[in-house]
């Protein structure tokens, strides 16, 4: 029972995110206002209505599960300059990726066409799902594997499992998969090591966001308009195929790089040590 716990917590915290999602999946679903299902404003819409159901998801945990709040979750103060740093890390990142990429002969670029609105539209876009795929995967989830197993599993657990969320995305392949994992494994590093939800949600932002509005690459497979339109060359392997550079061989070594420097670098400790130490201090001092 001990170490069943936490997928039971994360099983009715998933039941909660279904339940808040059904009012936009109504809406959707019934014509009641008329969608283009392409149209960025569809998009940003459901993305929308994921996120309020996270959110909502959290609320009603926080309700059943009263030990847990906002900020047990990693959800806390300074989300601005954590945000900004983030992504400013996942812009470097993915520019590294393509410089490879590029250097190696496996990716063009030839002038896109993005019209101010739609720029600013993707922005809007790819907070909304950074913002809904972090509180998902690496909010209360990540801490409740935290509490019960050692940090490595609980952040392979919930990384197979935003690996594994893009499994219907065009184009998918055992590269992609292990690269979407690798992306999970490095969030879930900064937001252990950083203790902070914010850092993840900026390089998750700022990693689609250059991928796909400023580079033009396809974004874990999806078509995205960008101020540069990437042609990928060569083999998929090396140049990403149709998926998107997340799919090329040196976006693994570029984040399998990052994540042992920071393995190197920080020391991880799952949060249930550092709460069993303070178990144990309150009750040698009682």
């Amino acid at each position: 029972m001990y170490y069943t716990m936490p997928i039971f917590k994360v099983f009715l915290f998933l039941s909660f995110v279904i339940v808040c999602f059904f009012p936009t999946l109504i809406v959707l679903s019934f014509d009641f206002i008329s969608f283009d299902e392409k149209s960025l404003i569809t998009q940003v819409f459901y993305e929308l209505g994921i996120a309020l159901a996270v959110l909502g998801a959290l609320l009603m945990i926080f309700r059943v599960l009263t030990n847990y709040d906002f900020e047990s979750v990693f959800i806390k103060q300074k989300f601005l300059s954590g945000f900004l740093k983030g992504s400013l890390i996942g812009l470097i990142l993915l520019l590294c990726c393509t410089g490879l990429a590029y250097l190696n002969g496996n990716v063009s670029f030839t002038l896109g066409e993005i019209s101010i609105p739609l720029f600013l539209g993707y922005l809007v876009y790819y907070m909304i799902v950074a913002c809904f795929e972090e509180l998902l995967f690496r909010s209360f989830p990540l801490r409740v594997f935290s509490e019960r197993y050692p940090a490595a599993i609980a952040i392979i657990i919930s990384s197979l499992l935003f690996g594994l969320a893009h499994l219907g995305n065009e184009s998918f392949n055992w590269l992609a998969m292990t690269n979407i994992t690798l992306a999970g494994i490095l969030f879930a590093v900064f937001i252990l090591q950083k203790g902070n939800l914010s850092w993840a949600i900026g390089l998750h932002f700022g990693w689609n966001f250059t991928q796909g509005t400023l580079l033009g690459y396809q974004v874990s497979g999806n078509d995205s308009p960008g101020i540069l339109l990437a042609k990928p060359l060569g083999e998929s392997y090396l140049s990403g195929g149709d998926f998107g550079i997340e799919s090329s061989i040196f976006c693994t070594i570029i984040m399998l790089i990052v994540i042992a420097f920071m393995l190197f670098k920080y020391k991880i400790e799952p949060i249930y040590e550092n709460e069993i130490s303070d178990e144990s201090a309150e009750t040698t001092t009682e």
